[in-house]
């Protein structure tokens, strides 16, 4: 039975605070979340590659990747492939030569290996790859000994070209930070939050413009805004001119990159949490079941697995667009819905996106390899 998972991911520096996204807050919450059902956890950070330029990036890239090849090796080494499992938590796309290499020399080294497919990156590099791309995607997952996936429609792509067992794999809440009630919120104004990477694809200027949307009609609205630099440094300098412009700045908090602490009390005061997004790694977004979880009411893009983590029609903008967004808002202040939406969201977190939800089906899973 396994007894231990030797883990290799984007972890980054467990010292710092997780750069780059969702991506590193993921692997610690699971990380965390196999090490609280009583597994051993031991794992190789993948290297996070920030040097600028296209030539030094390749070879970061290439130099890093190596690298990172020989610590696993080395580290494996020292362990019982009986009793321990290799979990590769990956966005794959572009990675997916790399994780064929990382497989093969985990199973020749008599390692099961546990692919987990984060975000949503893979469909998008699937549907456009030719076919060498696809027959190797193939190849990757029926390497592994499951493979995991953060959104239901990878199972419904991947069950068609593989005998591998798959299993859906959400990101999830902690159930400690899920109140048992619906915080409860000023009704004298309206308070919309963002946070998560300040970022292009991330679209935080639509979330100022929406604001700036519905202060024409309401004197009640406020916008609070939490983050650090994503891909583009200049984009931030941009966001952050934008606020001090706005004619109602004095109506907008703006904070940087924050611990989780701060966030939640934040978001204990909120009404709305604006996401529209279109990076294509979007996955289970953090900020999105995090936001859930505190019974705020998510206004998302319609992209990758928005649409069914929220599981509501109404919630989900089609049309990227600051009006699109802010019309939506408005209907729903209109028709007295926060009150129900706000529930409604709490509910479904705990219901099918807390730890106690989903980590036990999971360890079990993984045990029974």
């Amino acid at each position: 039975m396994v007894r231990k998972l030797f883990v290799f991911g984007n972890i980054g520096d467990l010292n710092e605070l997780p750069k780059g996204g969702g991506g590193q807050t993921s692997c610690r919450r699971v990380m965390h979340g196999f090490e609280e059902a009583g597994l051993e956890v031991a794992h190789v950070s993948r290297h996070f590659a920030e040097w600028k330029g296209k030539l030094l990036h390749v070879i970061e890239v290439l130099f890093f990747g190596l690298t990172d090849l020989f610590k696993i090796f080395f580290h494996l080494r020292k362990e019982d492939p009986y009793s321990t499992l290799f979990f590769h938590m990956t966005f794959s796309g572009h990675l997916l030569p790399y994780e064929y290499i990382v497989t093969k020399m985990v199973r020749i080294m008599g390692f099961k290996s546990v692919m987990y497919l984060q975000g949503g990156q893979f469909l998008h590099y699937y549907n456009k790859g030719g076919k060498r791309y696809r027959a190797l995607f193939a190849k990757v997952l029926n390497l592994q000994a499951m493979v995991l996936f953060e959104g239901k429609e990878g199972i419904d792509l991947s069950s068609s070209i593989t005998t591998t067992p798959l299993s859906y794999f959400p990101s999830y809440s902690f159930n400690k930070d899920i109140p048992a009630n619906v915080p409860v919120r000023s009704a004298e104004m309206v308070r919309l939050l963002y946070f998560g990477r300040i970022d292009p694809h991330k679209h935080v200027e639509i979330v100022i413009d929406c604001f700036e949307l519905l202060c024409e009609h309401r004197d009640d609205v406020y916008l609070t805004i939490i983050g650090g630099p994503g891909s583009s440094k200049e984009y931030v300098n941009q966001i952050d001119k934008k606020i001090l412009s706005s004619s109602h700045s004095s109506h907008i908090e703006r904070y940087n990159l924050s611990p989780y602490e701060f966030i939640k009390e934040k978001m204990q005061t909120h009404h709305f949490f604006v996401f529209p997004t279109s990076e294509p790694c979007e996955g289970h977004s953090n900020s999105l079941s995090e936001a859930m979880s505190q019974g705020l009411i998510p206004i998302v893009s319609k992209h990758n697995f928005n649409g069914s983590i929220v599981g509501n029609d109404l919630l989900v903008v089609d049309d990227l667009s600051a009006k699109a967004f802010a019309d939506t808002i408005e209907r729903i202040l209109d028709e007295g819905k926060m009150e129900s939406l706000s529930r409604q969201m709490l509910e479904r977190e705990r219901e099918l996106y807390s730890y106690d939800a989903v980590n036990p089906r999971i360890v079990k899973e993984l045990k029974d390899l």
